[in-house]
Order: C-alpha cells, then structure tokens, then sequence
C-alpha cells in the first residue's frame, strides 16, 4: 500500500473514480439479484455509470 500512496504523492494521480464506478456496479450487483435478462443488467449498469443518459418518462394526462 506504500507504493500507492508515494505514486500518489508523485502523480498527483488517484484512482478514486474507477473504486466510485466500482461501488456503483456492486451497489446495483446487489439490487438485481433474480434478474433474468442481463441486457437490463448491463443497461442498468450503463446508466448508473453515466455511460448511457436517462430515459425520463413522460406522464400521460387524460
């Protein structure tokens, strides 16, 4: 873990992004237990993610 921390120090670089998109797919890995359809899964994943937009749905009025 030193490594880390000194190329950290050196880089100014951190890998907090990738472990944010990380905990969202495990959040949403959780949720989905008993999915049958994986595309949902990955599209789920997508938007989270920020790699794909919401879809808003529009309210019919009568």
């Amino acid at each position: 873990w030193k490594d880390g921390l000194l190329e950290y120090f050196k880089n100014k670089i951190s890998n907090g992004i990738s472990e944010g998109i990380n905990n969202k797919i495990k959040v949403i890995k959780r949720r989905s237990y008993g999915f049958y359809d994986m595309n949902y899964f990955f599209l789920k994943i997508l938007m989270a993610t920020g790699f794909l937009p919401h879809i808003r749905k529009i309210k019919m009025q009568p």
